[in-house]
């Protein structure tokens, strides 16, 4: 696909676009207003927390060290802040990335970036998560090539400290001495979807939400770039779903980083859950959805970003019933495929 244009050029243009687009949708009902209101209260109108400043906030509270003098066992905590939420609770790539963060600081102790690379994460949604968090990390098995971490979110809940999230992290060393090599078995993105500076932001448009308990777009999208290059539109009752969505972090530098002390992996696995499941154009109308197992498989160790910090995201639904939807994903960039995923989603439409 066509990259996006250099800096300055089009690219911005197509940031300025989805500015606009990415605040509330502004409707005419009383409810509409009240959701305006509330997005007011929950973050569109103060001063954004980039991914860079939330994840500073990290500090561990404990550790249960070895004879060696490496953990394996760490607590953190965290403070995910009302810009980061949707609803009641953030959205699962913060939560994933929050657990991977947790799982990199104890499996190097300090969070290094000259870990093995992330190969597969394992994430189960489990509750909401939001404000004052902790994680919860774990070496399960530390060997020459291969490191397998636990992590855990937990927050608050009405009972007590609930686990909101899950996850388990594979991080592997490349073996060299493989003789089996095949990275173009994937049919590649159409090389006519329109680069970034011709598309409208994902959001674009008039949804009429079924009350003002469903704010949308959802909050941390103000954090993102997210253009349909192809595909139908959320909520406009189309018969299948199939996606092609350039993304990117605000504020991104050219090759899509957020911070010199954030990890790539750790950017790129929130980055690849920022747009909502690819059954939202199935919906007749805004509806709440929450995801609840997310399987990513991390192809490419350096992967590389399309110009302007840009990724494509493909998403294709695959089943929706009875409320629950089955999608597959993959991630695109400059060098080709960089990880492929599938997600189950609970639907309330």
């Amino acid at each position: 696909p066509a990259a996006p244009g250099a800096e300055g050029g089009p690219a911005e243009k197509a940031d300025a676009t989805d500015d606009a687009t990415s605040q509330p949708l502004r409707l005419t009902t009383r409810a509409s207003r009240r959701m305006a209101t509330r997005a007011a209260a929950v973050g569109y109108c103060t001063s954004p927390t980039p991914l860079a400043k939330l994840l500073s906030s990290f500090a561990a509270r404990r550790k249960i060290w070895k004879g060696n003098g490496s953990p394996v066992h760490a607590t953190y905590k965290a403070l995910i802040t009302p810009d980061w939420m949707q609803g009641r609770t953030t959205y699962g790539g913060l939560s994933a990335a929050l657990c991977l963060e947790g799982a990199r600081r104890t499996l190097s102790d300090e969070g290094r970036l000259d870990l093995p690379p992330l190969r597969s994460a394992l994430l189960n949604f489990v509750d909401a998560a939001g404000g004052a968090v902790e994680i919860d990390a774990s070496i399960v098995r530390c060997g020459k090539a291969m490191s397998t971490v636990t992590s855990s979110v937990f927050s608050e809940g009405k009972e007590g400290r609930a686990c909101a999230t899950s996850g388990t992290f594979v991080f592997g060393a490349p073996r060299l001495q493989s003789k089996v090599e095949a990275t173009r078995l994937m049919t590649p993105p159409p090389a006519t979807l329109p680069p970034p500076a011709e598309c409208e932001s994902i959001f674009a448009g008039r949804f009429e939400p079924p009350g003002p308990t469903v704010l949308f777009p959802p909050t941390f999208t103000q954090h993102t770039t997210s253009l349909l290059a192809s595909g139908p539109g959320l909520a406009t009752a189309a018969s299948s779903g199939d996606l092609y969505v350039w993304v990117r972090w605000k504020g991104a530098d050219a090759g899509g980083g957020v911070g010199e002390d954030v990890s790539p992996d750790v950017s790129l696995l929130a980055l690849a859950d920022v747009i909502p499941p690819a059954s939202y154009a199935l919906f007749d109308s805004v509806a709440p959805v929450s995801s609840m197992t997310w399987q990513i498989n991390f192809l490419d160790p350096q992967p590389v970003s399309f110009e302007g910090g840009y990724w494509l995201i493909r998403t294709r639904a695959e089943h929706a019933r009875h409320g629950y939807s089955s999608q597959n994903m993959e991630l695109w960039g400059a060098g080709g495929i960089a990880a492929v995923s599938r997600q189950s989603v609970a639907i309330y439409a």
